[in-house]
């Protein structure tokens, strides 16, 4: 299944193969909203918009550089400001109104053309490793609502979420779904993921899921 990846920045123009010794590159890369597509109108949106899912954004190297060792950071009344970034490339650390108002420069370590930028949409899930179908339908109803306030007339042309992919360190654990009459459903699972579409057919009298242990995130796909 394809993950929900909605964004493929460039986030330097140019084609220019990245340097072997790319850590050793200090550039300035563009203003920081750059960076951090759409994540001004999320957070704009009224919090009981968005209390089920966030925008994550994660950082990859075409020189095959490790993503911890990517570096980015600005400058804003003489402190130096860095983004913690993950192994999987996710920045950690968002910026705020007040700094993606400034528009700050971001430099980065990496060769000009050498990096891009993934957005995802990403749930926000109250408790776990067990939730409850409301919430599941929640993260996917704010999130599609949102999409298509801010698309205008091209939200004809946007996704719609309808699954939950939940990710784990390592391979995936056993997850079943329970319905209202009691009866449970093997959820489908892949490597290290387990996917559920709660508005097909066989899952309109969820009641919960249980997973067999806390995921590491849960992405939103079409």
């Amino acid at each position: 299944m394809m993950r929900a990846i909605l964004l493929v920045v460039g986030l330097v123009a140019g084609l220019v193969a990245a340097d072997a010794d790319a850590q050793s590159v200090e550039r300035e890369a563009g203003p920081l909203p750059r960076f951090f597509p759409h994540r001004t109108t999320y957070l704009e949106l009224d919090p009981d918009q968005r209390s089920h899912f966030r925008l994550a954004y994660l950082v990859s190297s075409q020189s095959g550089t490790p993503p911890e060792e990517i570096r980015m950071w600005f400058n804003q009344n003489g402190e130096v400001i860095s983004f913690d970034i993950d192994s999987s490339g996710r920045i950690t650390r968002l910026p705020g109104p007040d700094e993606l108002a400034a528009e700050p420069t971001v430099w980065i370590n990496q060769e000009r053309g050498g990096m891009s930028l993934n957005l995802q949409f990403e749930a926000t899930l109250p408790g776990g490793p067990d939730y409850t179908i409301g919430d599941l339908q929640l993260a996917l109803g704010q999130a599609n609502h949102a999409i298509r306030q801010a698309a205008g007339v091209a939200a004809l042309f946007a996704p719609n979420f309808k699954t939950l992919v939940f990710e784990f360190d390592g391979l995936a654990p056993s997850a079943i779904a329970i319905h209202d009459d009691g009866t449970t459903t093997a959820l489908t699972a892949q490597e290290n993921r387990v996917m559920l579409r709660p508005r097909d057919r066989a899952m309109r009298n969820l009641v919960r899921i249980e997973l067999g242990r806390m995921p590491t995130r849960v992405l939103l796909d079409s």
